[in-house]
């Protein structure tokens, strides 16, 4: 599976049974289940793949029975990862350092500068953002052991924690500097509050396989100016 493109229709709200999250509205939008939508209709209606409508949700395919919603990503956009490797080889962690470039340590970083973020769960990447032999993948997957620490990648505001899109499990989005989010998913457990301040490296929650994960991993992304971004070359060089 495969994250989204952020949404342009971030205020938008739909009448559902539960108001949707406004922060989700980053990854896309929400469906009101009427009658007779099955997995087929509803994919076709957006403009998107029906398999990954139905792994994104946690569907059968055909009628869609039981829910009064389920949330569709944007045409570009898919779930994210299983935690499966990809096919191809995954990038190599981090890239050449960049002379005098203050790091996410110093607490001053850009964060989309590069070697700039912290590592958010410690783990080789098993699955790397871009087209593969699968499909195309908006973020990275870091294999790393189940209940071990997910980091917050810079200083920021969380502005979502919870678990409203069964496909990525327990989800958290960090808004940072100049409109970037980060986003961190499938953890066993979220400790970081909606609203609260976090630094980078604070723990905001534990690696898990929740969601569509079907081994310990964390999904990252990286989205700035609407628009996922390869996070390999943000973060910090390992040493």
């Amino acid at each position: 599976m495969r994250p989204f493109v952020i949404s342009a229709a971030i205020l938008i709200f739909c009448a559902c049974a539960h108001e949707p999250v406004p922060p989700l509205q980053l990854l896309g939008e929400w469906h009101a289940v009427r009658d007779g939508d099955t997995v087929d209709s509803v994919a076709k209606k957006y403009g998107v793949d029906p398999a990954l409508l139905a792994e994104l949700n946690e569907l059968p395919a055909g009628l869609i029975r039981n829910r009064s919603e389920i949330f569709i990503p944007q045409r570009t956009g898919a779930p994210p990862g299983t935690g499966s490797p990809a096919a191809d080889t995954a990038p190599e962690a981090g890239g050449q350092p960049v002379a005098e470039r203050p790091t996410a340590a110093d607490g001053n970083c850009d964060p989309v500068a590069d070697n700039c973020l912290v590592w958010p769960a410690d783990g080789p990447v098993i699955r790397g953002f871009g087209s593969d032999s699968r499909s195309h993948h908006d973020g990275i997957d870091i294999g790393a052991t189940e209940g071990s620490e997910v980091r917050a990648a810079a200083a920021g505001t969380v502005i979502y924690s919870g678990d409203a899109i069964k496909g990525y499990g327990n989800l958290i989005l960090i808004r940072h500097e100049d409109g970037v989010i980060t986003v961190y998913a499938h953890n066993t457990a979220n400790a970081a509050r909606e609203g609260s301040a976090v630094k980078a490296g604070d723990v905001i929650a534990t690696v898990g396989k929740t969601g569509a994960a079907d081994a310990p991993h964390l999904h990252f992304e990286v989205r700035r100016a609407e628009q996922p971004t390869d996070p390999i070359p943000l973060l910090r060089r390992k040493e």
